[in-house]
């Protein structure tokens, strides 16, 4: 199931050295913020995860499987009014295969760290 263009939307990116940035808005009205935490809605771990491999899939243009997530820490809630900033670091092809670090922040704030390899299957 994807979730760009319907739990967000890209609304900036840019390359600086070996790191990929990418802003995105939340659908602060998405049924997920009704079911994950009424009257405090948080954006699912699992979906954070997905977000992170399509916004990999755009910038590629191909179309990933999650092989493993070697460590994902979450260290503070994303909220559905937050404008994440997502941070790709040490992203490395072998062959098909991709391993990237993920971080998830804005401002000051980190959210998540993540270390995930994919496969491409295209």
């Amino acid at each position: 199931m994807k979730l760009i263009n319907d739990l967000y939307h890209i609304v900036a990116t840019e390359s600086a050295d070996d790191n990929y940035l990418c802003r995105v808005k939340l659908n602060a009205q998405h049924d997920f913020y009704r079911v994950h935490f009424p009257g405090n809605p948080v954006t699912p771990g699992v979906c954070l995860v997905q977000m992170a491999t399509e916004i990999l899939e755009q910038k590629y243009h191909q179309v990933f499987m999650l092989n493993a997530a070697g460590s994902i820490k979450f260290k503070k809630p994303v909220g559905p009014n937050e404008t994440p900033l997502f941070v790709f670091t040490k992203m490395a092809f072998e062959g098909n295969q991709l391993s990237v670090r993920v971080s998830i922040e804005d401002n000051d704030t980190q959210f998540v760290k993540m270390s995930l390899q994919y496969t491409a299957v295209n």
